[in-house]
């Protein structure tokens, strides 16, 4: 492949070789690939028909409109995106053999509900029997892939004086390839890179790591070696999903090399630094341009000031890379640090209860006992945490479980509280229960609040709390925002019932509906509530809670310093979601 200098000197002379056949790629990409100055032919699997049709026909007869080119066994190179196709709508024209030399003539059938004709797979089909073509000669096949589906078709032979339907044949949109592993169509947007070359690595997390999707999964190959099966190590996983499955690899042969990548939407780019500077590398057979001028990289070649380039890029590298390390470094003890809070929303027993004694610590409390470290009885049941707080003693029963908390879960710690104040000869004792409900679910998707109506209401009566850890998961960042503090949530955790950590002492101002400058503006009704510019308002969504401060005040377009009803224009230094609820404090 030549270099851009190169290119721009020979006025993008078109390089013989490789020979490209781009199937089906946008013309982004293929304009980009001319751009290196490729030899490139455009064409298509074929596109999908929309068919419609009468009361008194309920079918039609359809030819097949790939185009591939008649002398594809003389290309080096085919680029196949199966996920993108044009749509078309169907026209008699386009599908009625005008001049034929024969007196039999082959169509596809397409019949009533039916109404996109599908023609791709067969497609795919057309273009295994071109691969085949090429022989012994070494060729490169590039697959962006799509989720693996099959259709039947319906031929029908005509003939002067007969209509006769042949035996449905099925083609899968993978076709193209003999044996071809596939596992499972699955979907998904978080992609691994395997461990492969470090230049061709640095592309694949240039482009994969983010705004890319896979739609199929593959199978590893293996082959029997020595009374065993074993990986085929021609065949090389590329990219894996988080859960290890294969979802790109490249497998190498004398003949016919595959490629097959996920999706991304940036294949132009992508394509255009992968034939510039990892496929040359992995194909040189393919590119005998591409190292027409490798001697300039040699020593006695350099040009002015390229060493002490070269000697500052080494620096650049190692001072990122050591800055990389520390980040890295920092990241890992930040984890640690803060482990507990996510422990509190994944685990279950000693290890719940140490997280959340953690967490308790951190809000201040000084006094806890862990009753597992000190119970001596085990027959007895027992709360699990005890801490001892100016009012008295708040005991807390901590469980991690799969579902929802039975009657029975929410009131034990009622006897507990009991058992405490006789011991105590004192009713200074407060009563906690607290949950990591279905802790196999992300804390969003889990019901909220997962307690019943009954179980809320016995818990008021038994003067007792209810309380997820989810809650006490958001209350950290709330109490950091300055929502909250360590005091108010202490004196809230007392509460019976449903423990509500929501800001006490609001006032509601208005559910704004419209909006302007990306959010930052939006408008309000009031009556009888003072507003002033420079005031911190809570802007509760989806009932989490952040302030946000008034930097303009607007009535029918003019700036104010304070106004207390009408319709005003409110600015603030963030952007207001649609459905949030603003409030003002006391």
């Amino acid at each position: 492949m030549k270099t851009n200098d190169s290119i721009k000197k020979e006025n993008l002379e078109t390089i013989e070789r490789p020979k490209l056949c781009c199937l089906d790629l946008d013309t982004n990409a293929i304009n980009k690939l001319k751009k290196i100055g490729t030899n490139t032919f455009e064409g298509t699997l074929g596109a999908k028909v929309k068919v419609s049709y009468s009361p008194s026909l309920n079918s039609r007869y359809l030819l097949l409109n790939c185009n591939l080119p008649q002398n594809l066994h003389e290309y080096d190179i085919t680029i196949v995106d199966l996920e993108h196709f044009a749509t078309v709508e169907y026209k008699y024209e386009d599908h009625n053999r005008e001049s034929l030399a024969e007196k039999t003539s082959t169509y596809l059938v397409s019949s009533y509900p039916q109404t996109v004709f599908d023609p791709r797979p067969f497609g795919s089909q057309l273009l295994k029997t071109e691969l085949n073509k090429i022989g012994n000669r070494k060729h490169l096949l590039i697959i962006f892939s799509s989720e693996s589906y099959v259709i039947d078709y319906e031929p029908i032979e005509i003939t002067p004086g007969s209509h006769t339907r042949r035996p449905s044949i099925k083609y899968n949109i993978y076709s193209l390839l003999d044996f071809l592993s596939l596992a499972e169509t699955m979907y998904g947007q978080e992609i691994k890179i395997c461990k492969i070359q470090d230049d061709f690595r640095s592309l694949l997390e240039k482009y994969f790591s983010k705004n890319a999707f896979y739609n199929q999964t593959f199978t590893q190959k293996t082959k029997w070696i020595k009374g065993k099966y074993e990986n085929d190590e021609n065949f090389i996983p590329l990219m894996k999903n988080l859960n290890d499955d294969i979802v790109s690899f490249i497998e190498i042969s004398e003949k016919l090399n595959v490629i097959i990548f996920p999706q991304i939407n940036e294949k132009a780019d992508f394509l255009f630094e992968f034939m510039s500077n990892i496929a040359p590398s992995l194909f040189p057979e393919l590119f005998p341009f591409s190292t027409a001028f490798i001697w300039k990289q040699n020593e006695e070649y350099w040009l002015p000031n390229h060493s002490n380039l070269l000697e500052l890029e080494a620096n650049i590298k190692t001072e990122y890379e050591t800055k990389l390390l520390e980040c890295k470094k920092r990241i890992d003890e930040n984890l640690l640090k803060f482990d507990f809070l996510h422990q509190i929303i994944m685990a279950t027993g000693s290890t719940l209860v140490r997280s959340v004694i953690l967490y308790f610590k951190w809000l201040g409390y000084t006094k806890i006992k862990d009753i597992d470290e000190i119970k001596t009885e085990s027959n007895i049941l027992e709360e699990d945490i005890q801490i001892e707080i100016p009012e008295g003693l708040l005991v807390i029963e901590c469980k991690g479980i799969g579902g929802t908390s039975t009657d029975a879960d929410c009131s034990q710690i009622s006897k507990i509280k009991h058992r405490r104040c006789k011991e105590r000869r004192n009713f200074d004792v407060y009563a906690l229960y607290l949950v990591n409900h279905q802790r196999y679910l992300p804390p969003q998707k889990r019901h909220k609040p997962p307690f019943t109506i009954h179980q809320i209401q016995d818990a008021k009566n038994d003067e007792r709390g209810l309380l997820t850890t989810w809650q006490l998961f958001t209350l950290y960042s709330d109490i950091e925002n300055g929502i909250c503090t360590k005091k108010d949530a202490k004196r809230t955790i007392l509460e019976y019932g449903l423990v509500d950590f929501k800001p006490k002492d609001l006032i509601y101002i208005y559910e704004p509906t419209e909006f302007f400058k990306s959010g930052n503006i939006c408008i309000v009704k009031i009556a009888d509530i003072l507003l002033n510019i420079n005031d911190e308002l809570f802007v509760e969504k989806n009932g989490k809670f952040e302030k946000a401060l008034i930097l303009d005040i607007q009535i029918n377009g003019e700036s104010v310093s304070k106004a207390s009803s009408g319709e005003l224009g409110l600015r603030f230094d963030k952007k207001i979601m649609n459905n949030s609820i603003l409030w003002k404090k006391v």
